[in-house]
C-alpha cells in the first residue's frame, strides 16, 4: 500500500472517530431547542381543543379526529365490508349501527346526528383492490347502503345521496404506483382534499417491508402529524398474522400501528355462517364491549343482524366441538368425546382415565396453570362443557390424581400432579 492509500484510510479512521465522538459528547441545548420543548408542554391549565369524534356504534363514541384508527383482520373477514358501511354512515345519518355525531353548536341533541347533518368528507385510498373493484365497491355498495340508511331514518335527509357522492367521496386506486409515489400521493391528497376521514386500504403498501422497524416508525409519525395538522381521523388497514391463533397484525407495521392507534378494529368472518363479526379491541378511551354482527343479503349489501353464539375456541385459537356434556350420568354419550380416555369396567360402565388424560394435559410438564392445563385437557378430551370439566377435576382431585394450588409469586391458579413438586 501506498503513502498516499494509507493517508487516505488514516484521514477516514480520524473523520469516524470524530463523527461517533461528536455523537456521544454532550451538547449544550440552545435557548430555540428549550422554547421548541416548553412549546410541547401539557398543564392542567393548557387550553386544548376537545376530542372530537366522528361517529357512535352502541352509543360509544368512535373515530376520533386527528387521530390513527386500526382496522385489521384476516384475508376475507370482511374489512372492506366493515369500510363500506363506514364511508355509507359518512354520507348519511347512520349505516347499520354505525351513527353520526352533530358537533354543530345548535343541535338539537348533543352527540346525535340532526335530519339535516352535513355529509362528511371521506377519501379513500385503495393500493389492494382493481380498478374496477373499487369501482364497484362505490356505486354498488356504498352509495345503495347509505341510501338505505337514509331511508330507514325517521326522516330523510335534504339530499340525494348520489348528488353528494362526488363532492363527498374522494375514491384513488394507487395499487399500480411504486410505494414511494403511493406514499407521497396519500400525502397530497390528505393535505390538499382535507378530508373529515382519510381510509388507507392498505397501509402496509407505503412502505418496502413491513418487517423494517425504521420505515414502521417513519410512516406512523408522518400519518399521525398529517391527522394532527388536517384534523382528520386516519384509518388504516392491515392484515392479521396467518395463524388462526395469532391475531396480531402483521410486521413491524403492525406493532408500530397498535401502539399509536387510538382505536382497533377486528374483523372477523364467523366459520360455519355467513355472518361477519366487528370487535373494538383496544381504545383509548370508552371501551365498546357490544360487537357488531351482520350478513350480506341478496342485494350484497351488509345487513345488522342478531347476537351470534359463536362455537367455542381452545387455546391454540381452534373451534372446539358443540356437543354440549353436562354431567357423569349412563346418559352420558361417551362416542362423543375422545375414546382414548374412555375406559370401561364391564357391564356398559364407563368412565374416565383422569390420570391419562391429566398427565397428557401437562404435555410433559409436573405443573402447569390452570388455564393452560384446562385448554390443553379440552382439547384432547374433546369436552366442551365448563362445568362438566369442573366435576372432572374435582373428581380427580378426589382420587388424588392432581391438586390446585396459588402461585406464591403470581398468585395464579396451578395444577400439579400429586408426588410431584412446583418448581418454585
Amino acid at each position: 500500500m501506498n503513502q498516499d492509500n494509507i493517508d487516505l484510510v488514516k484521514g477516514s479512521m480520524a473523520r469516524r472517530r470524530k463523527a461517533a465522538t461528536s455523537v456521544l459528547e454532550p451538547t449544550a441545548p440552545t435557548q430555540e431547542e428549550i422554547d421548541g420543548l416548553f412549546a410541547e408542554r401539557i398543564t392542567p391549565e393548557t387550553d386544548l381543543p376537545p376530542l372530537m369524534p366522528l361517529f357512535r356504534m352502541f352509543d360509544v363514541p368512535c373515530f376520533y379526529r386527528g387521530e390513527l384508527v386500526a382496522e385489521c383482520g384476516k384475508a376475507k373477514s370482511g374489512k372492506t365490508f366493515f369500510l363500506s358501511i363506514l364511508m355509507a354512515a359518512a354520507l348519511t345519518q347512520k349505516a347499520l349501527a354505525l351513527e353520526r355525531i352533530d358537533h354543530t353548536p345548535d343541535a338539537e341533541e348533543p352527540d346525535k346526528a340532526s335530519p339535516d347533518i352535513t355529509p362528511l368528507r371521506v377519501l379513500w385510498i385503495d393500493t389492494e383492490q382493481s380498478q374496477q373493484s373499487t369501482q364497484e365497491i362505490l356505486r354498488d355498495r356504498i352509495i345503495p347502503l347509505a341510501e338505505k340508511g337514509a331511508g330507514d331514518s325517521s326522516s330523510s335527509p335534504p339530499f340525494s345521496v348520489k348528488s353528494v357522492c362526488d363532492s363527498s367521496i374522494f375514491a384513488f386506486n394507487l395499487r399500480g404506483l411504486g410505494f414511494e409515489r403511493r406514499s407521497r400521493m396519500v400525502e397530497v391528497a390528505i393535505k390538499s382534499l382535507r378530508p373529515d376521514i382519510a381510509i388507507i386500504d392498505g397501509v402496509k403498501d407505503l412502505i418496502t417491508d413491513i418487517n423494517d422497524a425504521v420505515q414502521a416508525t417513519f410512516i406512523m409519525e408522518k400519518l399521525m402529524a398529517l391527522a394532527k395538522e388536517c384534523n382528520c381521523c386516519i384509518v388504516c388497514v392491515l392484515h392479521q398474522n396467518k395463524s388462526e391463533a395469532d391475531r396480531n397484525m402483521r410486521g413491524s407495521i403492525g406493532t408500530e400501528l397498535t401502539n399509536k392507534a387510538f382505536e382497533v378494529f377486528q374483523c372477523e368472518m364467523i366459520e360455519e355462517s355467513d355472518m361477519f363479526k366487528v370487535t373494538q379491541t383496544y381504545s383509548r378511551r370508552q371501551k365498546m364491549k357490544p360487537k357488531l354482527y351482520y350478513r350480506v343479503d341478496e342485494e350484497g349489501l351488509p345487513c345488522e343482524c342478531a347476537d351470534y353464539q359463536e362455537r367455542p375456541r381452545d387455546m391454540q385459537g381452534r373451534f372446539t366441538s358443540t356437543k354440549v356434556q353436562h354431567t357423569v350420568t349412563p346418559e352420558v354419550k361417551w362416542e362423543s368425546f375422545n375414546r382414548q380416555y374412555i375406559v370401561s369396567d364391564g357391564d356398559d360402565a364407563y368412565h374416565w382415565n383422569l390420570r391419562s388424560l391429566f398427565e397428557d394435559a401437562m404435555e410433559g410438564r409436573t405443573s402447569r396453570p390452570f388455564r393452560h392445563f384446562m385448554a390443553a385437557a379440552l382439547r384432547l378430551s374433546h369436552i366442551v362443557d365448563a362445568d362438566y370439566f369442573y366435576q372432572i377435576v374435582d373428581e380427580g382431585i378426589g382420587k388424588d390424581i392432581i391438586s390446585k394450588m396459588t402461585h406464591p409469586d403470581t398468585k395464579e391458579l396451578w395444577v400439579e400432579l400429586k408426588e410431584n413438586l412446583l418448581p418454585f
